[in-house]
């Protein structure tokens, strides 16, 4: 159960990664492009 478990969070974890790295270069896209 313990073994399910942590490859559950690696996946969220490195799911959740690649959201904010997304996130980031969209509000970084936004800014540059509202100036």
């Amino acid at each position: 159960a313990t073994l399910k478990s942590w490859r559950l969070l690696r996946k969220l974890r490195c799911s959740t990664t690649r959201i904010t790295k997304l996130v980031q270069a969209v509000l970084t896209l936004h800014l540059t492009s509202s100036e």
